[in-house]
This record gives structure tokens, C-alpha cells and sequence, in this order.
């Protein structure tokens, strides 16, 4: 039986931390998510709804690291504010049931606490204040729809190339500094002057260079294009679908600043 059907008190109650947020782990289980990357698109989309609304996300989004009994490293997690669980909530799956029972569950905490810091209505401020609620939720499921089918359009063909990456999310950043970023955080091989001598006495770059570190591996692959003087040609290239959308959430938590066009038309996937 799902933990949110249960009667009683809502569960969303029993896993509020002393400190009043939420751990965004827990919510994924509440939510009906079996596994953080499917949680992830959500929560990068909630994070981008509080930047646009001009709020502290970083405050709101506490970064935070699951602890576990099991033996390794401790998983990536946020603790939440009640704000940043309602936005989490709304930009949900909204065909899960787990996520409309999370949405309703945040929508009347964010009403209580409305309530408590406003004089009281009458009743045309109360059916106004209903119509906005209303029209708020409807704006998140066209969200919602929107990012799914931005998801889609991400999914199809062979994942973009460095440049089109960087153009499409880190333009305001140079691209020197953008790849400098990625050698630098060791998600690609840096193999600059590292490989054979030519004639000329210049150097060659290693044979590996640009590939895809360990790190890096979850992000990228390397993408067979042909051959060329009888060897395979291969160039380094984004995962599509969802790795694409971590590996920009997971250059923003780097401190790299993302273009401001989350709702925007993917671009082509860029030819080799």
C-alpha cells in the first residue's frame, strides 16, 4: 500500500526535519519515485522556477548529503524549504497520484501559512485567492507537459556535441572558460601537448584527449563518426535525455551561471 494513501496523519508531517524542511530523498519516495535520476528533471525545474521568481535557491535548495547504513559514499541530497517542497511538488509527474496528493498536501501548507501572516478576507478576496490557487496549479501542469516534451526532444538522436551544450545552457560563459571548467572539474581527459611530435617539432595532443573521465562517463560518451586514414573518428558528446539535464544541474552547483531559457525550443542536435 503506497505511504501516501495511508489514514492519519500525512506522511509529508513525519518526515518534516527539525529544522522545518524536507529532505528532497525522502519526498522522491513519497512522491513515487523508485530512483533519484527520475526525481532529478523535477527538482532541477523546481529550482528553476525559484530563480525566476528572483529567490535565494541555493537557500531554499539547501544542499545536503544522504546518510545511509549501507557501506560507500553518501548520496547527493537537498533539505527543503516548505516553499521549495511545494515547487518540487508542482513541477511532479502529474499523472502519479503520490505527486497530486504531494501537491495538494504543499498547496494547503503554503494556504495555512498565507493565512497566518495576512488580515482576515471576505468572500470575494477568499474566491479571488481561490481562482489564483486554481490558475497557479494549472500554470504548473502546463509546465509540466512543457518539460516533457522538452524531455522527448532531448531523447531523440545522438546527444549534443560540447559546443551545442554550451551554447544551449552556458552561452553567457566563454567557451574557452566553459572547457576549461570541464578539464579543470575532471569531467574530460586533459591531454593538451601530451601525445607524439610532428615533423614541425610541435606536439600533438594525446590520444585521449577530450574523452570522458570516470566522472565524466555518466554525461558523456564517445560518439563513432566515420572513419578517416583507417581509423575509427570519434568525438566526445552529451548523453541525451536525462544526463543531459544533470550534467547542466550538476555544472550550476559547480557555480557555472545557465542561460535563462529553461522553456525554450531545444536546438538541432548539432552535425559532427
Amino acid at each position: 500500500m503506497s505511504m501516501v494513501a495511508r489514514q492519519g496523519p500525512s506522511p509529508f508531517d513525519a518526515i518534516r526535519g527539525e529544522d522545518g524542511r524536507w529532505s528532497a530523498r525522502q519526498l522522491q519516495n513519497l512522491m513515487g519515485y523508485s530512483r533519484w535520476e527520475n526525481l532529478a528533471p523535477a527538482l532541477t525545474r523546481a529550482m528553476a522556477s525559484a530563480r525566476n521568481e528572483g529567490m535565494d535557491v541555493e537557500q531554499l535548495f539547501l544542499g545536503s548529503q544522504e546518510v545511509s547504513g549501507r557501506r560507500g559514499p553518501a548520496g547527493q541530497d537537498y533539505r527543503l524549504t516548505r516553499h521549495a517542497a511545494y515547487l518540487l511538488a508542482m513541477n511532479g509527474d502529474p499523472n502519479k497520484k503520490e505527486v497530486a496528493a504531494a501537491q495538494a498536501y504543499f498547496a494547503t501548507m503554503t494556504r495555512q501559512a498565507e493565512v497566518a501572516v495576512i488580515k482576515p478576507m471576505d468572500e470575494l478576496e477568499l474566491a479571488e485567492r481561490q481562482v489564483a490557487l486554481i490558475r497557479e496549479k494549472r500554470a504548473a501542469l502546463a509546465r509540466a507537459e512543457k518539460a516533457e516534451a522538452f524531455q522527448t526532444a532531448i531523447e531523440a538522436g545522438d546527444g549534443l556535441t560540447l559546443r551545442a551544450f554550451h551554447k544551449k545552457y552556458f552561452s553567457e560563459i566563454g567557451e574557452r572558460a566553459f572547457m576549461e571548467h570541464l578539464y579543470g572539474r575532471s569531467y574530460l581527459i586533459d591531454q593538451r601537448g601530451k601525445g607524439a611530435e610532428r615533423e614541425d617539432g610541435t606536439v600533438r595532443d594525446g590520444t585521449q584527449h577530450r574523452h570522458p573521465s570516470a566522472k565524466g562517463k555518466p554525461f558523456f560518451y564517445l560518439h563513432g563518426h566515420g572513419q578517416y586514414g583507417g581509423k575509427r573518428r570519434e568525438a566526445t558528446r552529451v548523453r541525451p535525455g536525462t544526463p543531459e539535464l544533470d550534467l547542466k544541474a550538476a555544472l550550476i552547483k559547480d557555480g557555472l551561471s545557465a542561460n535563462n531559457n529553461d522553456t525554450g525550443r531545444p536546438l538541432e542536435i548539432e552535425a559532427a
